[in-house]
C-alpha cells in the first residue's frame, strides 16, 4: 500500500493546475455568489463572498482550501516538494496523524479511498480522505468539522475543483458551495 507522504503527493499531481491565477466561481448553500481566486506567484487567495471580499494569504487559508490551492509547479521538483511539506504540516496542525493511514471506504459515497490518519480502515478520528480512483479529496474531518468534496466530473473550470462542497458542524449542514457547470444547475 501507498504511504502517507506518497498519497498526498498523488492528490496534488491529480489537482494540479500550471496556471498561475485559478479561479472558480459558484453559488453558496443561499445561492449567494461566491468567488475564489488564487495568485499562485502571491500565495493570496482572493474569496469574494456574501458582498465582501477578503484575501487570504497561503499560510492563514482555511485547510479545506489549501487542499486544492497552492504554489507547487511541477517543472520545479523544489517548488513540488516544498508545497508538499507545507500541506503535510497543515494537514498535521489540524490533528491528523500524516503518518497513519489505512484503505478504507467513505462514509459519503461508498467508494474506495485511502483514508490518511486513519491506522485503520473503522477508525474514528481526524483523517483525509483520498478517492483511491481519482485521487481527489472526498472527505476532510477534524474534530466536530466534516468537509464533503463531490461532483468534480460536474465542476467549472478548472474540472480539478469539486462541483459541491458541503460543511457539516457536530453533524449539522452548516453551509454548502456549489461549483456546477449550467448544464447541471437545478432549475
Amino acid at each position: 500500500m501507498l504511504q502517507p507522504s506518497e498519497m498526498t503527493d498523488l492528490m496534488m499531481a491529480a489537482l494540479y493546475q500550471p496556471e498561475q491565477n485559478i479561479a472558480v466561481t459558484g453559488t453558496d448553500g443561499r445561492n449567494e455568489p461566491v468567488s475564489l481566486e488564487f495568485d499562485k506567484s502571491k500565495n493570496i487567495l482572493v474569496k469574494k463572498e456574501n458582498g465582501n471580499s477578503e484575501e487570504i494569504k497561503l499560510a492563514d487559508m482555511p485547510l479545506f482550501l489549501r487542499l486544492f490551492f497552492f504554489s507547487a509547479d511541477k517543472k520545479s521538483p523544489e517548488s513540488w516538494e516544498i508545497s508538499s511539506k507545507s500541506l503535510k504540516s497543515a494537514l498535521s496542525s489540524a490533528g491528523i496523524d500524516t503518518g497513519a493511514a489505512a484503505l478504507s471506504v467513505s462514509d459519503f459515497d461508498g467508494n474506495a479511498v485511502f483514508a490518511i490518519g486513519k491506522e485503520k480502515r473503522f477508525t474514528e478520528g481526524n483523517c483525509l480522505e483520498i478517492s483511491k480512483e481519482s485521487k481527489r479529496p472526498v472527505m476532510l474531518k477534524t474534530g466536530d468539522e466534516t468537509y464533503i468534496f463531490s461532483d468534480y466530473h460536474r465542476s467549472v473550470l478548472p474540472l480539478v475543483f469539486p462541483g459541491n462542497i458541503k460543511f457539516f458542524k457536530n453533524g449539522v449542514l452548516q453551509n454548502e458551495w456549489i461549483f456546477l457547470r449550467d448544464e447541471y444547475k437545478q432549475k
